[in-house]
């Protein structure tokens, strides 16, 4: 398991909390543990949207939009599409993210020929505010697969890149499989560090969202750490990081290398967490991949 501190940078991005979120759970903490900890737990599940820059507001013009309704997560959630005649490829986005960050290899997938397919997560985009969680991202993958592939490949980002190994682990089936910037190895650290953002009791708190956790997913939230289950998966993977991403630290990316049986890493540098998505180089090698 990595220290907490070499994950830090992946929780105070993350959650860009004000500081009056801090005193509040703090005042809560005096006087009600419970209250306190149903308040983080709902900062802990509730995205924050953010405007969307310039760059990707073509995005919206080139792509056709469409609300589905998800019955296994009762949510409605935006899907955006290129229509073409070559495989399928599902985009997933990250943690307070949306499609539209994807909009270059989006645009450059589209002009070889790939149908494309990205969604904005419940709770991120255009999709309906509200809170949502890695479970509900692992079942609506599946369902989508379902509904609007099956997909060739998935491409993901994140906790996206998390959430889509899970729905392997569910039965998903891809021909192919490129993990961006993976944001968790194991999933515990994930719940201490963002309790250690209130300078509250890191193992009290994160002990008391586990249970709240487990009573709301139905099952362990260890058991959707990549570190139980990825030694099972064989889809033919690219794993794409970048030595400088403070917020998903590059020995995530390692692990789940070396623990997988049919995967390879490619590391770049200078691209951080995010602007990863929007490098022509990186799409180049994500799409020799695909075209193997």
């Amino acid at each position: 398991m990595f220290k907490l501190t070499s994950q830090h940078h992946f929780a105070t991005d993350y959650y860009r909390l004000p500081w009056f979120f801090r005193f509040f759970a703090k005042i809560l903490n005096l006087f009600s543990k419970s209250l306190a900890t149903a308040f983080i737990w709902r900062i802990f599940c509730g995205p924050i949207k953010f405007k969307i820059p310039k760059r990707e507001s073509n995005f919206y013009n080139k792509t056709e939009q469409k609300k589905i309704y998800v019955d296994s997560i009762a949510k409605e959630v935006v899907v955006y599409t290129i229509q073409n005649n070559g495989p399928k490829i599902l985009f997933v986005h990250g943690w307070n993210g949306r499609a539209s960050q994807y909009y270059n290899m989006i645009e450059t997938f589209a002009g070889e020929g790939y149908d494309i397919i990205a969604v904005d997560l419940p709770g991120h985009g255009k999709s309906e505010a509200g809170i949502t969680n890695l479970p509900e991202f692992t079942a609506l993958i599946n369902e989508l697969s379902d509904l609007l592939g099956p997909f060739h490949t998935v491409i993901s980002h994140s906790i996206g890149a998390v959430s889509t190994l899970n729905s392997v682990r569910c039965g998903l089936e891809l021909r192919k499989l490129v993990l961006i910037s993976t944001a968790a190895y194991s999933i515990r650290p994930m719940f201490e560090i963002f309790v250690g953002l209130f300078n509250l009791d890191q193992k009290y708190y994160a002990d008391r969202m586990y249970s709240l956790a487990e009573q709301q997913f139905g099952s362990n939230p260890s058991d959707f750490g990549p570190d139980r289950f990825v030694k099972d998966i064989d889809v033919n993977t690219l794993i794409v990081h970048c030595q400088d991403d403070m917020e998903a630290m590059p020995e995530i990316a390692e692990k789940i290398q070396k623990d997988m049986k049919n995967a390879k890493l490619y590391m770049t540098q200078d691209l951080k967490h995010r602007r990863i998505l929007r490098s022509p180089h990186v799409a180049e090698q994500i799409l020799n991949f695909i075209s193997e």
